[in-house]
């Protein structure tokens, strides 16, 4: 340690504080990680000399737990604590592969040097990162970054090299609310919507009601064109609502739709009393037979009608309508009536329920989930995308159903095979069906409900049905009314299937399945007890 004493003496100051010092597994190397300055030194032990340095944390740093520096244990990776967060390092070459965050309330967030992310439910909420030079929370580019199996990819080992990074992304536009009454008396009211240029252009703007999705604005194939010198597009929207406080927000994205911009909020007030009772609109779908026969289900149609019936006796003392739709014959089930069957209920009024049920094959392919309509037959990719339903398409239409009550229930059997889980993510760049369901969610503003994760297979044949399907409808007709109430929410309903599905999988098949559960909107009151 001689010439390792007489290099420190050389390199680092009386003042600095050295928070570890360890041997490399090799014993060729000694690493030092400053307390104050929070750079890692990695010194040469036969000659005494810095080998290399990396800034690894910045200064003045407490974290959560230990801190310091760690090896892995086949000494690949080296990992490091301060300012708030774990690093891991390839030690061989000094690039960084992921930073762990845990903030004081428990939430967590794992993010790549790109800009990938995974984290808990609200994780995304504490973290800033800078795009054209300006700080923003990384929450607004959900959507592109929220890539889990891309953080495993990382963290296994893999280059995401090919994949886009934050720092390509220009700036979202800003959005304003203006010109907008604060009380009304009337159904319908205009909500106008002011969307400032900022350098990256003007996508989509979304309009969100009591938390639910209420129009999108698309932007595919039109060219916004700011009023000169203001940069600015003023769109005005025609939006229903609810009796009392309703809270409106906006949002715009810039022109690839790769990040949102903050939010534009405010509060009307109406007075308007409906005529009648909320109403429930449901559209069931059940997709056994496809033009390609290798892709025929057995269950689909059953677990549709088997939801469908459940649905309209638990749901009908409730309603002053219960109308459910059910599209369950190869004709009725194509990706033409099946879109045009959901744009029939974007007149429905903000008080009602829609439900939205689909048993069929999901898949995801170039970054994309897609659900199978019974017209697809080749599942390339290039068909998938002029043949199948695209989640784009479907959050489209969703997010323009005015009802502010919205539950989507996805029973699909995946079409892809369940290979290589790093194998797997690449292909799809990151965009894993449980992901898929995750974005969804946030982005219409409704709960979902999918049958499992992108790692497993949906079991079928319990009592004649898949057994997400049959736990559902046993949780609708009472079962999951933990409380004995006499009424289901659709917290309930989640809570009930994520528990029940797993431990029947479990005990019946010898199987895993795991369904994904995204909550998000407002949570109510979808069946009574009979």
């Amino acid at each position: 340690m001689h010439h390792i004493e007489n290099a420190h003496s050389c390199a680092i100051s009386d003042t600095i504080k050295i928070s570890n010092v360890m041997f490399s597994p090799d014993g060729k190397f000694v690493l030092s990680l400053g307390l104050c300055d929070g750079i890692i030194k990695i010194w040469d032990v036969e000659t005494g000399a810095l080998s290399r340095s990396v800034e690894a944390h910045s200064c003045n740093y407490m974290i959560v737990g230990a801190h310091g520096l760690e090896f892995s244990k086949d000494g690949k990776y080296l990992i490091s604590g301060g300012d708030s967060s774990t690093r891991i390092w390839d030690y061989a070459t000094g690039e960084e592969i992921a930073t762990l965050l845990r903030f004081e309330d428990g939430e967590w967030l794992v993010m790549t040097p790109n800009g990938y992310y995974n984290a808990s439910e609200k994780g995304d909420q504490y973290l800033n990162v800078t795009v054209g030079g300006q700080p923003y929370s990384i929450a607004q580019l959900r959507e592109s970054f929220y890539r889990p199996d891309l953080v495993k990819v990382a963290l296994s080992g893999g280059s995401l090299k090919e994949f886009r990074r934050i720092a390509e992304i220009k700036q979202p536009p800003t959005v304003a609310i203006v010109d907008t009454p604060a009380s009304i008396g009337t159904l319908e009211t205009t909500v106008t919507v002011k969307v400032t240029d900022a350098g990256g252009g003007i996508g989509d703007v979304r309009l969100y009601l009591n938390g639910s999705a209420v129009v999108l604005d698309s932007s595919r194939g039109i060219t916004l064109t700011p009023t000169a010198g203001t940069g600015a597009v003023v769109k005005r929207y025609t939006v229903k609502l609810a009796q009392g406080t309703n809270s409106i927000r906006a949002i715009a994205f810039n022109a690839d739709n790769s990040m949102q911009s903050s939010d534009a909020t405010c509060q009307i007030v109406s007075t308007y009393k409906a005529p009648t009772r909320p109403s429930l609109h449901a559209l069931v779908i059940g997709v056994n037979q496809y033009k390609n026969p290798k892709l025929q289900l057995n269950y689909a149609v059953a677990d549709a009608q088997l939801f469908a019936d459940t649905l309209q006796q638990a749901a009908t003392p409730l309603f002053e309508q219960v109308k459910v739709t059910c599209l369950l014959t190869r004709e009725e089930t194509t990706q033409e009536n099946i879109l045009q069957t959901l744009r029939s209920y974007r007149e429905l009024n903000p008080d009602d329920l829609f439900v939205f049920y689909v048993a069929s094959h999901g898949t995801v392919d170039d970054g994309e989930y897609f659900l199978l309509s019974s017209n697809v037959g080749s599942t390339s990719t290039a068909k998938l995308k002029t043949d199948a339903i695209s989640q784009h398409a479907l959050k489209e239409i969703v997010a323009n159903i005015p009802a502010t009550k919205k539950l989507i229930v996805i029973d699909t059997c995946s079409a892809g095979h369940l290979g290589d889980a790093i194998q797997t993510a690449m292909l799809t760049r990151g965009m894993s069906e449980d992901t898929a369901i995750k974005v969804l969610s946030r982005a219409v503003g409704s709960t979902i409900l999918s049958a499992s994760t992108s790692v497993q297979e949906a079991l079928e044949g319990y009592q004649g049905h898949g057994l997400f399907t049959y736990v559902l409808t046993d949780g609708l007709k009472g079962k999951a009314d933990k409380g004995r109430t006499g009424f289901v929410k659709t917290t309930e309903l989640a809570d009930y299937v994520d528990n029940e599905v797993p431990l029947l999988a479990e005990r019946i098949f010898n199987r895993a399945q795991y369904p994904t559960i995204s909550i998000s909107g407002q949570a109510f009151p979808i069946g009574r007890v009979q």
